[in-house]
């Protein structure tokens, strides 16, 4: 009874958390100068997730209800995340990177088991992308606070991260029941080295989304370790601004389920890869037009909602429908490694690199050039992405329905 509501509740402290540590990660390291290793950062956090999400999937699809395990991750998160940062003021780099490693290895795992839970008890078309709204509005919620008492900048965010994990830790118990859902399955190494999830790319047309997945990847993480980052140096405060971008994810997620069941999977993902172009496009406009800065950067920003729900969220949506009963949870999983596993840390490696050879310079005007180029390589990245989609991409659509649960 009543399981819609905790589901939105359960989304909305999940994206509260993570906006905590991983919005403004980018700020912070650079406010404590040490801007050098956000790369690092973000591919630490990469391999974190590929090393636990298929495993920790294993174990819900198996042995211990999905709800359960996401209370004792958080918790056990949120005493990493209050050690943090005594690491970020002593300048340890080698102990925050270890640190933050360990908070992927925990925080991770809960964002595909979140989207588990969820279509184990909903009808996935019609009530994902409302649930999943309301992961962007304590995405949005946290944000503002960050905003408005000036931890953005600070290693004050990590506190109200690990405080917001004990809470949210606690209230993963009194979520819907999510038994294992091959509990009684004689246990095997296939079912240790999750092969029953890896078997999905049998099907080329999955193969090709993954693959668009993870080299979008670059794209993506270009913006989100470093839009943080770039937005200081154009005299703008990070995460108000980047508030804009969530809004629009709010409206174009009630857009979702009817522009996917109008247009399929195809004609939504290629057009979010598009927009992701077009956005790295107006970034690096900003960053050497004076009077028309703002107007780019807020640009920008609004295409949030196209860039990241009609790719990314479409894309939970699809490997649900293309996975079987009996392997959700590991198919979100290796969504998640594929993505924040895999693709994070070659993304993060390639976007840090480029960035600490491009971006030398602290502030304008000397940065603008600097920022201008930097932000031409992802937009090429997404170009190419699109492009390969629109050719090889030919799924027929999958989009069914199917009596809601409530």
């Amino acid at each position: 009874m009543f399981k819609i509501p905790r589901l939105l509740i359960m989304m909305f402290l999940q994206y509260f958390v993570q906006g905590a540590w991983n919005m403004v990660i980018g700020a912070v390291l650079a406010a404590y100068e040490l801007k050098e290793i956000v790369g690092s950062t973000y591919s630490v956090l990469g391999i974190a997730t590929i090393i636990s999400p298929l495993f920790i999937g294993m174990i819900a699809d198996r042995f211990i209800a999905s709800q359960k395990m996401m209370g004792i991750l958080h918790i056990i998160n949120a005493g990493v995340l209050f050690l943090i940062p005594t690491f970020v003021e002593s300048s340890n780099t080698v102990g925050f990177l270890i640190m933050i490693f360990i908070v992927g290895l925990l925080f991770y795992p809960t964002t595909a088991l979140a989207n588990s839970v969820s279509f184990r008890h909903i009808d996935g078309v019609r009530w994902f992308p409302i649930i999943r709204v309301f992961g962007t509005i304590g995405f949005m919620v946290v944000g503002f606070i960050l905003g408005y008492t000036g931890f953005s900048k600070s290693i004050n965010s990590f506190l109200l991260a690990a405080v917001a994990s004990i809470v949210y830790g606690v209230y993963c118990f009194t979520l819907p029941n999510t038994p294992p859902t091959s509990k009684n399955k004689k246990f095997s190494i296939r079912d240790a080295l999750c092969l029953d999830a890896l078997s999905l790319f049998k099907d080329k047309y999955f193969t090709i989304f993954m693959l668009s997945t993870f080299i979008l990847m670059i794209t993506k993480t270009a913006y989100s370790a470093y839009l943080p980052v770039y937005l200081p140096v154009l005299g703008l405060e990070p995460a108000s601004m980047m508030q804009i971008a969530i809004a629009t994810e709010v409206l174009f997620m009630f857009l979702l389920s009817f522009l996917l069941g109008h247009f399929g999977f195809k004609k939504i993902i290629l057009f979010g890869a598009i927009c992701w172009v077009i956005r790295s496009l107006m970034l690096s406009l900003a960053a050497t037009t004076d009077s028309s800065t703002l107007f780019y950067v807020i640009g920008a920003l609004l295409l949030q909602g196209a860039c990241w729900d009609f790719f990314f969220t479409a894309g939970d949506i699809y490997v649900d429908k293309k996975a079987g009963p009996e392997i959700k949870a590991q198919a979100q999983g290796l969504r998640l490694i594929i993505s924040n596993g895999f693709g994070l840390f070659m993304a993060a490696s390639v976007c840090g690199f480029i960035n600490n050879r491009v971006v030398t310079a602290k502030t304008l005007p000397n940065a603008g050039p600097q920022w201008q180029e930097f932000w031409i390589y992802p937009a090429a990245v997404a170009a190419v992405v699109a492009v390969g989609f629109w050719f090889f991409f030919r799924d027929k659509d999958i989009i069914t329905t199917s009596k809601t649960t409530s």
